[in-house]
C-alpha cells in the first residue's frame, strides 16, 4: 500500500508545480473527555478506565508524507491512536492560500485503526478495527522549507504538525 502510494505521487508529480514533504506532529487535545473504558480486556465485562492518549512526543508520534500541487494535497500517514493503538491514514485536501505563506486547507482523513466501542465507549459495538471518513480543516503557515500546520477533525481532535519539503 505504502509503495503503492508513492509511486502514484512520482507519476502525477510535476517537478516545477509539486512539492514532497515529510512531516511530524502531535495530537494536542480531546475535546469532550479525557479518559475512557478500555473494552479490550479478555472478558467484555471487565473495563478498565484509562487516560486518553493526549498529544506530546511520546504520545502520538505522527508521521508521514505528503505531495502538493497548486490547489491540492495528496498524504499519508501514521500515528497512535487515542486508545494507544497503531493507526493509519490516507490524506486528501484542498488549498486555498490566503496569502503568500498562510494556506487554509479542508479536506478529508481516511483512517484506519479505531475501533467502534472504544470511540463510541458502547461495549455492544464491534471490537475489531474500521475504516473511517474525517472530514477537516486547517490552515498552514510555510516558510522557505518548512510549515506548520494547525488542524481540527471533526470528532474533535486537534493536530500540530510540522513539515520539511525534500
Amino acid at each position: 500500500m505504502k509503495s503503492l502510494l508513492a509511486l502514484c505521487c512520482m507519476l502525477l508529480s510535476v517537478p516545477s508545480l509539486a512539492e514532497h514533504r515529510v512531516f511530524v506532529g502531535l495530537y494536542s487535545d480531546h475535546y469532550g473527555y479525557k479518559q475512557y473504558e478500555d473494552y479490550r480486556a479478555s472478558s467484555r465485562r471487565h473495563q478498565e478506565i484509562r487516560p486518553l492518549n493526549q498529544g506530546g512526543p511520546k504520545a502520538s508520534k505522527l508521521m508521514g508524507y505528503m505531495y502538493t500541487a497548486p490547489g491540492y494535497s495528496l498524504g499519508a500517514c501514521t500515528f497512535k491512536n487515542s486508545f494507544y493503538e497503531r493507526t493509519h491514514c490516507l490524506l486528501g485536501l484542498l488549498r486555498y492560500p490566503v496569502t503568500d505563506s498562510v494556506i487554509f486547507e479542508t479536506g478529508l482523513n481516511l483512517t484506519y485503526g479505531y475501533r467502534p466501542a472504544l470511540i463510541m465507549q458502547m461495549a455492544s459495538l464491534s471490537m475489531s478495527k474500521k475504516l473511517l471518513p474525517i472530514p477537516m480543516v486547517g490552515i498552514t503557515f510555510e516558510y522557505k522549507k518548512s510549515s506548520l500546520s494547525y488542524n481540527y477533525m471533526a470528532p474533535g481532535i486537534t493536530t500540530l504538525v510540522l513539515a520539511w519539503k525534500l
